[in-house]
């Protein structure tokens, strides 16, 4: 398994026209076959992991924009509506379309209903623990699948899931933010809003990226 580090993009504020800019940069009637540059990518599991805001997303478009025409399909799960149910959206609101799954069955079937050779997932850490044996097949059987990841919860923990996903990965890319407060390599995720459940979803609202110095960990439980 290999590691590489990406720098982090530079840090963006945005506020209010959300739904519209995500509309607009969600070109109508895209689809991979529209890009002409072919790159194969190899068989195997690749994790995309980082804090918030460190540019997972966007790294994520960049593969799939990048692959081999008609080949790649892109998912997400179904509680991820963030910015829209069907589709993948940066927080730079740069965006593709997604297919909404409600857990890692839902995803093989559909990838297997759909034969692409390609996977791209975003957010991997929404699923249910079935995604490592769903993710060990479809590798051995000679797909590719590229996930985005926390790689750390609000607390600062490792997601168990991410870490038996890390296990079983060919290729770990870790993304790093800027520190919302100083500047610095983040890679932990402030949560800046009462917490009331382990998984949240949310955005630049409830979430700020932090290095290691300024990150102040939540209660220890949810709704403490």
């Amino acid at each position: 398994m290999s590691t590489r580090t990406v720098s982090p993009p530079a840090p963006r504020r945005h506020n209010g026209g959300m739904e519209a800019r995500v509309k607009s940069s969600v070109a109508p009637g895209w689809s991979p076959a529209a890009r002409a540059p072919s790159l194969l990518t190899p068989a195997g599991l690749e994790l995309i992991l980082g804090c918030m805001f460190s540019g997972k997303t966007t790294e994520l478009l960049r593969r799939i924009r990048a692959a081999e025409p008609g080949a790649v399909g892109v998912y997400k799960h179904s509680i991820d509506d963030r910015y829209r149910r069907d589709a993948v959206v940066a927080h730079t609101f740069d965006a593709v379309p997604a297919q909404p799954v409600d857990g890692a069955e839902t995803l093989r079937q559909r990838i297997l209903t759909n034969r692409e050779r390609l996977i791209a997932v975003d957010e991997a850490h929404f699923f249910d623990d079935a995604l490592v044996d769903v993710c060990g097949r479809l590798s051995h059987q000679g797909y590719a699948l590229v996930l985005t990841a926390l790689d750390r919860d609000s607390w600062g923990r490792p997601f168990p899931l991410i870490e038996r996903l890390r296990t079983i990965s060919t290729r770990v890319t870790v993304v790093h933010a800027i520190c919302a407060r100083c500047g610095a390599l983040a890679d932990r995720t402030q949560r800046t809003t009462p917490i009331i459940d382990d998984y949240m979803v949310g955005g630049p609202e409830s979430y700020e990226p932090r290095c290691a110095a300024c990150w102040r960990p939540p209660p220890a439980n949810a709704g403490d």
